[in-house]
């Protein structure tokens, strides 16, 4: 919004969609500075930047129509609607936000919302602190249906409306503290006739209002903390109070993979697959540091933001229930041998704190936690539903966060395999090669000279892994896509071993795992995957409903076993570089 001869806090007034803060810094970040109607800056476009998953996205809008200022005085141009929609795609998904995502957008700051109505002795210390800290609170009355909307009440508050809450007072009177909000309504044409407004006589009595009127009539304090980089400046440096540490985290539930659901799908063995983060508060706040009292605390702010779904309303589609958990770890739990131990331990960690499912685009937890190390959960209520989601982290301390299960590596230990069903002896193995070899492949022919010792009827799947086989072990000297007869043993004992894998995460022994089995699975095999691997290398072998027959399980670890081994032996130094040339990677790209 660019206004004529300076501004003023009554130049902005709301309308039917939110508009922008008043403050410069603030603007600044949404408006880079350098625009303008005067000689060289004016381009006719304007370039804005708005927070939207995790970053500023830039958008250009050209100069379309002149509007006036509040009084009429001069010209204005209203621009900043016409790139908020075009950010989100159109101004229906625009209309019907919430009061804290407009802040977030316009800020970056995390957003939180406290509902008036529950009893919080806290509360007044709550608002104080926010603006101690610059934060941007505000707060509304729901309404109750469309008849509600605009609708004043007895002392003069619209429903429906954003009020910003600007400062706090504390009065004493007659030995008692008096405790004051100061509000402003940006619509500009309602104010507040109740106790301590402008015309009240209690200026002059000055009988006692605390929060009471506050909390009776209004139902939610919005809060918005601003992250660091918006608070940066030799001017905010001075001020009392500090700002907060921030760290912002990337996710996706997935169907099969990473959409687990409501903890009481654990039952159904899924909600160990949600996307777990590992976070680590060393140093209590700063205010709590030594000295007897209570024990030492950290303020931890955790958000979970939906992202994309406002756009896809016009397909019928809209956001999903999601929750945060934050769960207490114990020392077995990270110190757990395997990801299946993992599994079994989650349900038994106690929940910290959980926010309610919500159909809501952030939902937000702001605890005190005593230092230590915490789970943060974010879900779905339904396992399958499927979204990308921005998981951020605010602490007066400098927070650690780091995904579980987000390390790549291969284990080379021997597997652990069943001493039966008997190999083969190498008379018979020398058959089968001869027969594989030579083209004259007969699946059944060669399942009885083995004498029944594939339960899975693997066999059929020698001649379609064979040439992968062959190129990873540097054999294509010997005819390609041919296996010599020791390369041959080699993989009828891999496969053999896989079969013990299989057979021992087949859980319901249907003949096909799952995509929650086949993670187990994998990292039973020695493959460490994280979930965009596993989900890239996986998604080639399952079928529709996401199940995957050993056919499909063979396949896939002989890929994997290729993939690993070539990037090993170029990694020269060591450090996790690989280092190809370009045939090399051609060869690469296709084996995957």
């Amino acid at each position: 919004m660019f206004i004529w001869e300076g501004m003023s806090r009554t130049d902005v007034c709301q309308g039917e969609l939110a508009s922008l803060t008043l403050r410069p810094r603030l603007l600044r970040r949404v408006v880079p500075p350098g625009q303008g109607f005067a000689p060289g800056q004016y381009a006719g476009i304007f370039h804005f930047q708005f927070w939207q998953y995790g970053q500023w996205v830039d958008v250009v809008v050209d100069d379309g129509r002149a509007g006036q200022g509040a009084g009429g005085t001069g010209p204005g141009w209203d621009r900043m609607q016409a790139p908020r929609c075009r950010l989100n795609g159109s101004y229906e998904a625009m209309s019907g936000g919430y009061m804290n995502e407009a802040f977030v957008d316009f800020t970056g700051g995390l957003g939180e919302s406290l509902s008036l109505k529950t009893p919080d002795p806290e509360l007044y210390g709550t608002v104080q602190a926010a603006l101690r800290r610059r934060s941007l609170l505000g707060a509304h009355i729901q309404v109750t249906g469309a008849q509600d909307r605009e609708q004043k009440t007895l002392e003069g508050l619209v429903k429906g409306h954003a009020y910003s809450v600007i400062g706090t007072y504390q009065l004493d009177l007659g030995g008692r503290q008096v405790k004051l909000v100061r509000l402003r309504n940006p619509w500009g044409r309602a104010e507040w006739i109740g106790d301590w407004s402008d015309s009240s006589p209690l200026w002059a009595q000055l009988d006692p209002m605390q929060m009471s009127d506050f909390r009776r009539c209004f139902d939610a304090l919005e809060i918005c903390s601003l992250s660091p980089e918006v608070l940066a400046g030799p001017e905010e440096e001075e001020e009392e109070g500090g700002g907060w540490s921030s760290q912002t985290l990337q996710g996706r539930w997935v169907a099969g993979y990473s959409a687990g659901g409501h903890r009481s799908y654990h039952t159904q063995g899924t909600y160990w697959m949600n996307p777990q983060f590992h976070v680590a508060l060393e140093e209590p706040d700063a205010a709590e540091g030594e000295g007897p009292g209570p024990a030492p605390t950290c303020t931890l702010l955790v958000s979970l933001s939906q992202c994309g779904r406002r756009q896809v309303r016009r397909q019928g589609q809209d956001f999903l229930p999601i929750s945060l958990a934050i769960l207490k770890v114990t020392e077995e739990y990270l110190a757990a041998p395997s990801m299946a131990w993992q599994r079994d331990l989650l349900s038994r960690l106690p929940a910290v704190a959980q926010t309610p499912y919500a159909y809501l685009r952030d939902v937000t937890l702001r605890c005190r936690l005593p230092p230590g190390h915490y789970l943060v959960v974010p879900s779905t209520y339904r396992p399958l539903d499927e979204a990308a989601f921005v998981l951020r982290l605010f602490a007066e301390r400098t927070p650690t966060a780091q995904e579980i299960g987000d390390e790549i590596w291969e284990d080379a230990r021997p597997l652990k395999v069943p001493a039966s069903p008997a190999m083969p002896s190498p008379l018979v193995c020398e058959h089968v090669h001869t027969h594989v070899q030579g083209h004259q492949w007969a699946c059944a022919s060669v399942h009885a000279c083995l004498g029944g010792a594939c339960v899975h009827g693997w066999t059929r799947h020698i001649t379609r892994v064979r040439g992968v086989f062959s190129s990873t072990r540097g054999r294509q000297r010997r005819g390609r896509g041919r296996l010599a007869l020791p390369d041959f043993r080699d993989l009828w004992s891999r496969i053999k071993e896989w079969e013990a894998v299989f057979t021992r995460f087949d859980e319901d022994g249907s003949g096909t795992m799952n995509m929650h089995e086949m993670r187990l699975a994998l990292e039973a095999a020695g493959f460490h995957l994280n979930r965009e691997l596993n989900e890239a290398v996986t998604g080639k072998y399952r079928d529709r409903g996401l199940q995957l027959d050993f056919d499909g399980f063979v396949s896939c670890l002989v890929q994997l076993e290729a993939i690993f081994r070539l990037c090993k032996e170029r990694d020269r130094n060591g450090d996790g570089v690989v280092t190809m040339t370009q045939q090399e990677w051609l060869a690469l790209v296709a084996l995957t």
